[in-house]
């Protein structure tokens, strides 16, 4: 494990030498600020509109990030042909994953505390601190962002660049259409579309169990119990993707 948090710290410094995640945290936090610009609105409308482009540029910034972070984490070193190298030495292909995972992981956070802070700062402008039921719904975009990395990893330990740039993306919308996409799947009475249906509905990951932006905006309030499945779908999803990726690791040829 000690190998791993080693790759994986060095993944982190690799990552922040990339332009790219500056431009999109610095865009993150451009999208988050314009929620002042709200300020014609009644002080009650205001603070639901900062709340409601503040939960859709941290998920969203914070899932391009997750993408492009995951995608180089691996391709960068089949470019640099430096993968050669760790494999040559006493590393398994399991710790050069999992390393992988952490370092995606770390640059996730520190992207999302910085983007999460600037949203309280907000809030705190507006003499409206955070409260409980905002934590929730950031905790829950904050496993969601660990969820797409760790998907993204995966699958580029089989798949070309440019193949998980477009299915990254492509789950991402499908991931929070899933709702709306089982609600046609319960209408068709075609047996073998519901059931193909079902089979796809189970498999792609639901994106939208973790968005309760919409209900903590209006102030309804999330139940712990709500938080904790969503908790243990993540971790029973997020655990089968980890041993997808680390299996493809290993049959990978280098």
């Amino acid at each position: 494990m000690k190998k791993a948090w080693i790759i994986g710290l060095n993944t982190f410094k690799e990552s922040l030498r990339r332009k790219t995640l500056y431009i999109l945290l610095v865009i993150a936090l451009i999208v988050i600020g314009a929620s002042k610009a709200f300020s014609f609105l009644t002080a009650e409308e205001e603070l639901k509109m900062i709340k409601d482009v503040s939960f859709s540029g941290i998920e969203f910034f914070g899932a391009l990030i997750a993408i492009f972070m995951s995608l180089y984490a691996i391709s960068n070193e089949i470019e640099k042909r430096t993968i050669y190298t760790l494999f040559s030495k006493p590393i398994t292909r399991q710790n050069f994953f999992i390393g992988k995972f952490i370092g995606v992981v770390l640059i996730l956070t520190l992207n999302f505390i910085l983007m999460c802070l600037f949203f309280i700062g907000l809030l705190i402008f507006k003499k409206s601190p955070p409260d409980i039921q905002v934590s929730k719904a950031l905790f829950l975009i904050f496993i969601e962002l660990i969820l797409i990395g760790a998907i993204t990893l995966t699958v580029a330990t089989f798949a070309s660049d440019a193949f998980n740039i477009i299915f990254s993306f492509f789950l991402y919308i499908v991931g929070h259409l899933t709702s709306y996409g089982n609600q046609l799947i319960d209408r068709t009475e075609n047996l073998i579309l519901k059931g193909l249906g079902k089979i796809l509905y189970s498999v792609v990951p639901n994106y939208e169990n973790f968005n309760i932006r919409d209900k903590v905006v209006v102030g309804i309030e999330v139940s712990r119990n709500y938080i904790f499945k969503i908790g243990i779908y993540w971790l029973l999803y997020l655990v089968i993707v980890i041993l997808i990726g680390s299996y493809f690791i290993q049959k990978r040829e280098v």
